[in-house]
């Protein structure tokens, strides 16, 4: 889970350090406040479609992570219940082994 928190560190940091780049390039670009506003705004509605897309990703990754851990705990339990079912065989294999060896000598 660390390499999914790792990748979404970096994706959220470059978006930030994009919105960044973006506005510092609005305030000091020559243009009206009409259009710097325009800009603003259409830079601002593709980082929120980036954002969503990025959601998006993170969404599905941890899901996959979650399927994957939930089939490999099935799989252990499936294992653990064929192990404990062996024991309680062997257990009463056992008993019988010892019940008969305690008959009557004739």
């Amino acid at each position: 889970m660390g390499q999914h928190s790792g990748t979404l560190e970096l994706t959220l940091g470059l978006l930030v350090g994009a919105l960044g780049g973006f506005v510092a390039g609005l305030l000091v670009a020559p243009q009206s406040g009409t259009k710097t506003r325009e800009s603003l705004y259409d830079g601002l509605a593709e980082l929120k479609v980036r954002t969503n897309e990025v959601l998006e990703s993170v969404r599905g990754n941890t899901e996959s992570l979650l399927n994957s851990t939930r089939s490999t705990i099935e799989q252990k339990l499936s294992l653990l219940n064929e192990a404990l079912e062996a024991g309680k065989k062997a257990a009463a294999y056992k008993r019988e082994e010892l019940i008969e060896g305690e008959g009557p000598v004739s």
